[in-house]
Order: C-alpha cells, then structure tokens, then sequence
C-alpha cells in the first residue's frame, strides 16, 4: 500500500518560477492524508516559495526545501543541515568571478542576494515569492547557509561544468533549471531527505511514490520502486525512473494523484 509520495514542483508540478498550481491538488492530497498517506513537496526552492504554494495545506504535509537542506513537518522545522562555513566563503569568491552568474544565498527562514539588477529581484521575490531580501554581502549569511544558488544567464550547464571539478569534493552541485545550478552540503540531497522520512516513518520505498523532472531529483526517484518522470525531463533523468507521467500542462501529476487515490480507497 502506497504511505508516502513525493513530488517535486518546478517542471513537474508547474512551469519554473511559477506559484500557481491546479486548486484540485489541494483537495486530492487532503484525500490522501485522510487515508493516511503522507505527501512532502520536494524543491530546490527555499521553503517560504515552496509556503507561497502550499500554504493552505502546510499544517498537513512536509516541505523538502533547499534540495532536503531544510525540512519542515506539518509547518514546524524538523531537520536543516548547513553548508561549511569557510569552504562557503571560498565558494561565493569563486563566484564573484563569472559575470554571467547571480548568487542566492538560501537560509531556513529567506533567501539572500547582493544583486540588486531589477530582473532578478523580480524573478525572486515576485515570481518565486519568497521572503528575504536584498543586502549589502551574503557573506553576512554565510553562518546560516544551507544552499547556494546560481542564476546563470548563459544556461546553467556552462557554470556547472567551469564549477564542478574545483568544488565537486566539498559540495554536491547540481542543475536544477534551465538557469539554475544548485550548491549544497555533500549530505543534503532529496534522497537523504526521502531516506529520513522513510526512516522516521518506517516506509519503505516500495510504500513510496516520486515524481521528478530535473537532475536534483534523481536522488529521490531512486528511493522509490514507483517513480515517476516528466515526459519534458531530460533522458538521463527518465532512466532512473520507473515511469513516466505528462507534464504539468497537461495536470499529469494529478491525474496520477486521482489514480493512486482511487486504488487505496478501493483497498480500504
């Protein structure tokens, strides 16, 4: 019987940036809360942009924010892990030297940049509708880290690669977006996350159902014996899943959702 299911939200859930979805999601998980499934949305988003979605049923699910960095249970912290603190430092230096690239600093309570250009306030705290800010130097926030992000104007596949062989043994990096690469603890990943919920609840992954597009996903469908990919996911990304479900124009998780939901109704 299915106990938890997971689902990421950009490219999966909704177009990138987006923090609208199908109102129907809200009233098909509660149903499946009703049952006794627990559902965690999974992002690279920190968790007040993944709150700008889920708000109305934040007291029922888990938050996966910042790639697992940061987990939220029901609305109350319940796990964060922090970047290190000099090996940060060092990182956001290397940074500064790609001028196509804008760094976002992520806490467990906002998320920090020292770009004031108008496009990417925008982009971050209108469209992501994250709490946070603008400030003088990220490095002010380097103590409560627990991912860097990197907006890169070029594609994200080309800072990734100038990135990954000086970085790639202190932190995990990933692409996330199109124009999005992703920097954590070598720990936090969604996988760990799902592996700690899965270990706190006793569930195990053939009790648990994934949907993921991007490559910080992969972690996570491979904690599940039903995983699910977009059909707009990168093929690296399909082959480690199971299946695959349409894409969010087509509401494909949620049509998934309504299945799942009928089937264990159907068991009870």
């Amino acid at each position: 019987m299915i106990r938890l299911i997971i689902s990421d939200i950009d490219g999966t859930l909704a177009p990138e940036g987006a923090t609208g979805i199908h109102p129907e999601y809200m009233d098909v998980i509660r149903a499946l809360r009703e049952c006794g499934v627990e559902f965690a949305a999974a992002s690279g988003r920190q968790a007040s942009s993944i709150d700008a979605i889920f708000h109305e049923i934040r007291d029922q699910i888990y938050y996966l924010a910042d790639n697992g960095a940061y987990i939220q249970r029901y609305g109350i912290p319940a796990r964060e892990t922090h970047m290190d603190l000099q090996d940060t430092k060092a990182l956001i230096a290397d940074v500064r030297s790609i001028s196509t690239c804008y760094s976002l600093l992520s806490t467990k309570d906002g998320f920090y940049t020292d770009n004031g250009t108008p496009e990417f306030h925008h982009l971050i705290f209108e469209e992501y509708r994250g709490k946070g800010g603008v400030v003088k130097d990220i490095n002010d926030y380097v103590e409560s880290c627990i991912k860097l992000s990197l907006y890169c104007h070029n594609g994200a596949r080309e800072v990734y690669d100038r990135l990954y062989d000086r970085w790639k043994d202190k932190f995990i990096l990933s692409i996330s977006g199109a124009k999005w690469v992703d920097i954590n603890d070598t720990s936090s990943t969604k996988g760990n996350a799902v592996q700690w919920i899965q270990e706190t609840l006793g569930i195990g992954p053939e009790e648990t159902v994934v949907f993921g597009d991007n490559f910080n996903d992969v972690s996570m469908l491979e904690r599940s014996a039903l995983s699910y990919a977009s059909v707009l996911a990168h093929p690296d990304v399909k082959k480690a899943a199971r299946y695959e479900v349409a894409s969010y124009e087509e509401d494909g998780v949620l049509r998934v959702l309504k299945k799942l939901l009928g089937e264990i109704k159907n068991e009870a």
